[in-house]
């Protein structure tokens, strides 16, 4: 592939390559006969009809997705050996491998095989001229093992074409489900990533919910302290109030200001003790 002689740098056949192939997945279906014609359109998309064959392209695609899975997905054990940023496809090919380069290169047709080349058929054998003599024995088993000889050759020349074209299939359907394995052990690992995301997600919904409990009990605790400062607050205001009365009137006891109607106002007090000394002064 990298020395194929072409008029485009190997790095941009391989652009070209990764973009046609994400632009066409709907070409492979996994279905028989379908691949191939697929990878002929591409093939002819890149302009390089008769320079690479399509099974290279698919081997080189098969080995993008290889060298992929592996650097995204190393082997339990490898994970800080690895670099994707180190390979210049990484990011690309997630895009394509991804589903984000649908539309971002033509659509393709695909090719069939061509006819394949028949082997010209012989020419039927005139029938034998009728025999001036009788026979020998050896003459007609020289014949008859001759006729059956040609026969059997011509038999196995028509079996040629249809077992040739079985064994490409079973061929082309081993890399197809070399590729289907690959593609299962990239899910796996998928699948295993999403199980760690979910466990970790699991793992931080339970720290909020503790978390939210302690602010709860944390607020219920704020709140407690909130009222009985509040009863501290009203308790001192009335100590407040009792020292200031003791301190303007001396020897006079605190009532209730609920019986605001039996108390004297401090009017009256004054005229009481004033009558009360004038009284005494008289009495002398």
């Amino acid at each position: 592939w990298a020395s194929s002689p072409t008029n485009v740098s190997s790095d941009n056949d391989t652009r070209r390559l990764i973009e046609l192939r994400a632009a066409n997945e709907s070409l492979f279906t996994g279905r028989r006969n379908t691949a191939k014609p697929a990878w002929r359109g591409i093939v002819k998309e890149m302009g390089l009809t008769g320079k690479i064959t399509p099974d290279q392209v698919a081997k080189k695609w098969d080995n993008l997705k290889t060298k992929f899975k592996d650097l995204k997905f190393p082997p339990r054990g490898m994970e800080g050996q690895t670099n994707p940023a180190s390979w210049p496809w990484f990011q690309l090919m997630s895009d394509a491998l991804e589903g984000r380069l649908t539309g971002k290169a033509p659509r393709v047709t695909p090719h069939p095989d061509p006819a394949p080349r028949h082997r010209p058929r012989a020419a039927p054998a005139p029938p034998p001229a009728p025999p001036t003599s009788r026979p020998s024995s050896s003459d007609y088993a020289a014949d008859a093992f001759g006729d059956g000889a040609e026969q059997n050759q011509r038999s196995s020349e028509t079996c040629d074409g249809p077992l040739g074209g079985l064994e490409r299939e079973w061929e082309m359907v081993e890399r197809e489900r070399a590729a289907l394995e690959r593609e299962r052990e990239m899910v796996e690992r998928d699948r295993a990533a999403l199980e760690r995301e979910r466990a970790a997600v699991q793992a931080e919904r339970l720290w909020l919910d503790r978390e939210r409990a302690a602010v709860e009990r944390d607020r219920a605790m704020v709140e407690q302290e909130r009222a009985a400062l509040g009863r501290d607050r009203e308790g001192s205001a009335g100590n407040s109030e009792n020292w200031s009365r003791n301190r303007l009137f001396p020897g006079i006891p605190h009532c209730d200001h609920t019986q605001e109607p039996l108390i004297k106002t401090k009017h009256q007090i004054v005229t009481d003790t004033t009558q009360t000394a004038l009284s005494s002064r008289i009495s002398k």
